[in-house]
């Protein structure tokens, strides 16, 4: 069963907002709710009106006024409080968001199941006061009811300043993501705001003003005999505006189906064999953790086409490709984002300098004080392709290499650093890069030890390639012993990576090998298949090359030697970097910094292209010369754009925020279940150690808002198919969800054998179990 409290071709929910209080939406949603009534006799549906907060109660029951006007209509109201206030000082006592929220959704799932028998129903939910007015927590009702993303009915100001209030209130509304089909307000011949609303507006909404009710008698019967006359002559004109909402209806869900059938048409999917999809999920929204989809039911029939498209709720557990940070559709990051759109639109970067890019770049080297420099531009290969450009001139010049001489760099077995041309040259071959023509390879890469817990028990696999004395196996007592790299001095396994990397330097002096960079992901190469790195190899790594790089390589400075040493240190945080991991540098893992790092993905919460590369002034000044050929020659035309960096800066304030220790955060109850400040999980220790014992599992690893689940397989790596029954059961399955019948799904991807799901940094511990069910539930049903 699918998530129906969202809308479908037989169930029409409208939101009804207002652009402040006294505007008369309470009558105007008694007009709505009578013209669907009318509506409802020809179609054989119902009609549902949901008043969530009510306060002035009893006094004012704006149920009690839709009830008293309209026949055949449901009503009804959750919260009632007595005193005529804003919702958040009616109570001492105010429900949370969560709660709230859930009982509406339950709500309008009882509406689905009532009208099973008809063909449909109509809903119409009223809010309190206007759009920024808040529900009882403080959050305000344009950002409270977004999660269920329901066509929403604004009712305008018709009175003096009215015409501003409505058109902020619009925007307001579709800043957030709300559809908004019609505005309704009363006639006022005076002032016909209505007139320069539809002319504002024209072509996005329809503006209609219908006859103000007359003025209030004293006499209680007189005066609901008057009202009862005044919406007999209103229904007339709410009939047409609820045939206008039934026609924007249907144009919405045909437009869903169209897409469905014709998106495989017309795109090309990254990463896709398009021969194997078999259908197309159409992402109708998204918000916080979840995104709301439609496809075809093809068990279910409708009156209209003869198929239903099914509303899922899907948890984004693949972060959308590991950018999702703050969640989808953050108001905060949507509001950042539109100031920094009508302040500036893009400005064009060489020479200039604008507010939000500046103070990026001011945050930036706040926490990276071993850095001075920020190029900004617009992805994570990107960023990697300016890192390389950088360092390996750098090396040639401190060298004395000319420029016809070939350079290398030095990664990882299983690296990866993007998608352009030259990034994919600086990863060893791969699924990734074997079909393309142009792919040579440009390096030397190190086979990398790894991190695992298998039967409840962490250790660090060992490739054969590095084994001492044939020990392919070492064993630790907890991850924190693992990750604290400082204290692993008199680790046996640092004599035993030293060798190895020693050799394979002199190795590359042996051939001849010109090696101008190390270029690596710190603690997980996420796109190898989400290999966690022992920190411990990549420390040596780091130190071997800076201590001894030059004399084992053979090289011969031709000036002094500043800034950096050995070769510069390449960290890739595309992936890692901004919190992913729980600190807000995957190089605080190692103890030791980088002399370049290329930061994105999270940098923009999810919102916005942007990547950074950071480095010293040392590599800068490399490139300092009276001649333009000599400067950094690379750049985009949206270079540094101010939307992508005022995003940022929103985004980098949140995560700060969740990191604190010295207070409470959304984040301290995972570091409690792991009980550590440095290294922690979204995913609860309990699930990683049941895991870690199951039968098809290999072996299991987490940290931050990461887990992986290596199956056993005996082809493994990219192309292995072995998890293909798993993510189908977790986007198809429908898991009931926190027993309400409504249902959730996983939208997951795999990476071979490897099975990852990913949260947003501001996922709640209740998600985070609920995904943790559905996987359990997945891989205890696809035993081998």
């Amino acid at each position: 069963m699918p998530a129906p409290f969202h809308p479908t071709r037989a169930f029409q929910a409208y939101q009804i907002f207002a652009a402040n209080t006294d505007v008369g939406k309470t009558i105007l949603a008694t007009g709505l709710c009578r013209a669907a009534a009318l509506l409802a006799k020809q179609k054989n549906r119902d009609v549902f009106y949901l008043k969530p907060v009510q306060t002035g109660y009893p006094v004012d029951s704006d149920e009690r006024h839709v009830k008293t006007y309209s026949t055949g209509v449901n009503t009804e109201t959750l919260y009632k409080y007595p005193d005529p206030v804003s919702p958040h000082i009616a109570t001492d006592k105010p429900p949370k968001d969560e709660i709230l929220l859930s009982e509406t959704k339950q709500r309008l799932l009882n509406y689905v199941n009532q009208s099973k028998s008809k063909d449909g129903a109509y809903s119409f939910i009223e809010t309190a006061g206007g759009i920024h007015s808040p529900v009882m927590s403080g959050t305000p009702q344009a950002d409270f009811y977004r999660p269920l993303r329901l066509p929403s009915v604004l009712i305008g100001d018709s009175k003096l300043g009215g015409i501003s209030t409505t058109l902020s209130t619009y925007e307001s509304l579709a800043l957030r993501g709300y559809d908004i089909p019609s505005i309704l307000l009363f006639h006022n011949e005076r002032y016909r705001n209505h007139e320069m609303l539809s002319t504002q507006l024209e072509g996005k909404t329809l503006v209609s003003a219908v006859p103000a009710p007359p003025l209030p008698l004293e006499d209680p019967v007189k005066e609901i005999e008057s009202m009862r006359k005044y919406y007999d002559r209103l229904d007339e004109h709410m009939e047409p505006i609820m045939k206008h909402l039934d026609q924007v209806h249907e144009a919405r869900f045909e437009r869903l189906a169209y897409m469905e059938e014709k998106a495989k048409d017309i795109l090309w999917w990254p990463f896709t064999q398009h021969q194997n999809v078999k259908q197309t999920t159409v992402v109708d929204s998204a918000y916080e953790d979840y995104f709301v989809t439609y496809n075809t039911n093809k068990d279910t029939k409708d009156s209209n086409n003869g198929k239903e498209l099914e509303p899922k709720e899907m948890f984004d557990s693949c972060a959308s490709w590991w950018t999702q940070g703050l969640g989808h559709a953050n108001p905060k990051l949507t509001m950042a984002a539109a100031k920094a759109a009508g302040r500036y639109g893009h400005v064009m970067f060489p020479e200039t300098a604008n507010e939000p890019a500046m103070s990026l770049a001011e945050r930036i080297l706040e926490n990276d004080k071993w850095a001075s420099r920020v190029f900004i531009s617009d992805n994570g290969s990107t960023a990697i392709e300016v890192a390389l450009k950088m360092a390996l001139r750098a090396t040639a010049i401190r060298y004395g290499w000319s420029d016809s001489t070939p350079i290398d760099v030095l990664g990882l077995e299983g690296g990866y650093h993007g998608d352009t041309i030259g990034a994919m040259d600086a990863c060893s071959p791969n699924v990734f890069n074997k079909n393309v023509q142009w792919y040579k390879p440009k390096g030397h890469w190190l086979q990398a030890p790894s991190i695992h817990i298998s039967k409840g028990k962490v250790h660090v696999r060992v490739p054969e390639s590095i084994q001492q004395n044939g020990v392919s196996q070492y064993g630790y007592d907890s991850l924190d012993a693992v990750y604290a790299t400082d204290n692993r001095g008199d680790d046996p396994l640092a004599d035993v990576y030293k060798k190895y990397v020693r050799s394979q330097l002199q190795g590359l002096r042996d051939q001849g090998r010109h090696i101008g960079a190390l270029l690596m992901e710190p603690v997980i190469m996420g796109s190898g298949g989400m290999i966690f790195v022992d920190p411990l190899f990549q420390r040596v790594l780091v130190d071997t090359v800076r201590s001894e790089g030059a004399d084992l390589l053979g090289y011969k400075p031709q000036e002094q030697p500043k800034g950096w040493e050995g070769m510069p240190i390449i960290f890739d945080e595309i992936f890692a970097g901004m919190y992913r991991l729980g600190r807000r540098s995957a190089s605080d893992f190692l103890g030791v910094k980088p002399d370049i790092v290329g930061y994105a993905k999270t940098l923009t919460g999810g919102l916005v292209p942007l990547a950074l590369t950071v480095t010293k002034e040392s590599l800068f000044d490399i490139f300092l010369s009276d001649k333009k050929e000599n400067c950094l020659l690379h750049g985009h035309s949206y270079t540094a754009h101010p939307v992508g960096c005022a995003v940022a800066g929103e985004t980098i304030d949140t995560l700060e925020s969740l990191a604190r220790v010295d207070k409470p955060t959304a984040w301290t109850s995972y570091r409690e279940n792991w009980n550590s400040n440095e290294t922690w999980s979204m995913w609860n220790p309990q699930t990683i150690n049941r895991l870690s014992h199951m039968e098809n599992v290999s072996s299991v690893m987490s940290l931050g808002s990461i887990l992986a689940v290596e199956l056993k397989d005996e082809q493994g790596g990219y192309n292995s198919m072995i998890s293909k029954n798993i993510i189908h059961k977790m986007r198809h399955g429908d898991f009931d969800y926190q027993g309400t019948g409504a249902n959730i799904n996983l939208f997951a991807r795999p990476l071979g054998n490897v099975i990852y799901l990913m949260t947003s940094q501001t996922t709640t511990p209740e998600r985070v179990r609920k995904c943790e069910e559905i996987l359990f539930d997945c891989l205890e049903n696809n035993q081998a």
